[in-house]
């Protein structure tokens, strides 16, 4: 049975036609035809037709998820079950969200390779409590200034308490009394204030 251009049967990619769905429709109007397609892995999804006939659909996403994991197993990324490995956790977050602080070239090479070139620089993490630490805060990115440390506190997360008045008290709890707001005082601390310090308003 034919639709126009699209017959039952046909297939983009990983999806085979089996019959057309529920249009589109943008601000009360038909805006695109909608075809339910049958991937290659058993998921059905319904996929617009300028989608399909672009090729910038071509299965139900199982495709991206299969490339995704074949990327991560060529450069050692993958543990069991699929999952990212902490060591790329640790490299990506440092690509991403290095606070302004420069990388590398070594480990910024594309195509993978610079997750290959980390892991072989830095190993693997010892064990969970261990996170990539800067050993100069000041400098960048890379072999010789960073180590895997144990036990260090997140960035962003302090201390849960602060001595005051000679007693342990929650930072919330300290900051009311102290008459300093209560993200000031974490600020203070994150940054290496003495604890008298960072409660003085």
């Amino acid at each position: 049975m034919t639709f126009d251009d699209i017959s039952r049967g046909d297939r983009y990619g990983r999806l085979e036609v089996l019959r057309e769905g529920d249009p589109y429709i943008w601000q009360g109007r038909v805006s695109h035809r909608r075809w339910i397609c049958r991937c290659t892995c058993g998921q059905k999804t319904l996929v617009r037709e300028d989608v399909l006939k672009s090729g910038h659909t071509r299965s139900c996403g199982c495709l991206h998820d299969d490339t995704a994991r074949e990327r991560l197993y060529r450069h050692g990324a993958r543990s069991q079950g699929n999952h990212r490995t902490p060591e790329y956790n640790a490299w990506d977050a440092m690509r991403r969200r290095s606070g302004g602080a420069p990388v590398c070239r070594r480990w910024s090479a594309p195509n993978g390779k610079g997750f290959a070139s980390f892991l072989e620089d830095m190993g693997k993490r010892p064990g969970p409590t261990w996170r990539l630490v800067r050993l100069n805060p000041s400098k960048g990115f890379t072999p010789s200034n960073c180590q895997w440390e144990k036990d260090v506190p997140r960035r962003g997360v302090p201390r849960r308490l602060i001595t005051w008045r000679g007693r342990p008290t929650p930072l919330k709890q300290a900051a009311e009394a102290a008459g300093v707001s209560y993200p000031l005082l974490c600020k203070r601390l994150q940054r290496g204030w003495p604890e008298r310090d960072a409660l003085r308003p």
